[in-house]
């Protein structure tokens, strides 16, 4: 028995069966539009969106560079999408910012060796055209920067991407692979440096305010330290899984990828932060 010709309401294609060849909107029929159907379609949402989420937070800490070696072989839908994954990550940086990390005081601009004399020359500028104190507009500043500098984070993806694909270009790579894999690398420095790490401390301090009645102060060399080095480690045995690398070139590209990181972090991120926050305040 043939079946019925049918009009996609989407894209008005026509089609047999149940799912449009085009764009693939499904045939909706009076079974899809009761309750018990609307119920069963948010659980299976809910059990597929945590069975994927659960996979890729266990194989990420479990076997660094699987996601990505996986995802660019074909294997994905057991996983979130590595892009998708990040911004997942930093929705939750958004809502439980434990470590400031990522959003400095207007006074930290002034002092760095790139562009520390234009952020002064800038600060100053916007004190004579707004009649601001310097605490007013310190205030001012950290308030709107709070939450640009998560939302620009995601400049993180592609530039860390440039520093894999420099150094796997001789693996032939197309720059989407390599992206994959900075979001992965980058999850991970979103996980672990600003939604664990400050989990771990915390605990600790409760711990220790309870048994010694003192906290104790982690200052940002130490924790720059706590962080960076899981994450170097998770590089170079990502980079090993991933690239095919010899444990000696993982090994070298440890410090490389250190320098590169932090100065894309603590450099470019941060100018890029200051020059759009400031310019916000008027």
């Amino acid at each position: 028995m043939d079946q019925p010709i049918t009009t996609c309401k989407n894209c008005s294609n026509q089609f047999t069966g149940k799912y449009c060849n085009q764009c693939g909107e499904k045939v909706y029929s009076l079974e899809d539009k009761s309750i018990i159907h609307f119920f069963s379609e948010a659980l299976h949402f809910i059990t597929h969106f945590e069975g994927t989420l659960f996979t890729t937070f266990k194989t990420m800490f479990r076997s660094p560079g699987l996601i990505t070696t996986d995802y660019c072989n074909g294997v994905r839908k057991k996983y979130f999408k590595p892009l998708s994954f990040f911004l997942l990550l930093i929705f939750l940086y958004l809502l439980f910012p434990v470590f400031e990390g990522l959003n400095m005081k207007l006074e930290f601009y002034k002092t760095q060796n790139y562009y520390g004399a234009y952020a002064t020359k800038k600060i100053q500028t916007v004190l004579t055209s707004t009649g601001m104190t310097m605490d007013e507009l310190t205030d001012k500043f950290h308030v709107k920067g709070e939450k640009i500098s998560k939302f620009l984070l995601v400049i993180l993806v592609p530039f860390t991407a440039l520093f894999f694909y420099a150094i796997g270009f001789m693996k032939r790579r197309f720059y989407f692979d390599n992206m994959v894999f900075s979001a992965e690398v980058n999850s991970f420095f979103l996980l672990w440096g600003f939604l664990c790490l400050p989990l771990i401390t915390t605990v600790f301090n409760i711990i220790s305010n309870a048994l010694f009645h003192e906290m104790v102060p982690f200052h940002d060399n130490t924790l720059g330290i706590l962080i960076y080095v899981p994450l170097c480690i998770y590089v170079a045995i990502g980079a090993r899984k991933f690239y095919h690398f010899k444990i000696w070139v993982c090994i070298v590209i440890i410090p490389l990828f250190y320098f590169v990181h932090t100065f894309i972090v603590y450099s470019l991120y941060k100018f890029l932060l200051f020059v759009t926050t400031i310019n916000q305040i008027h």
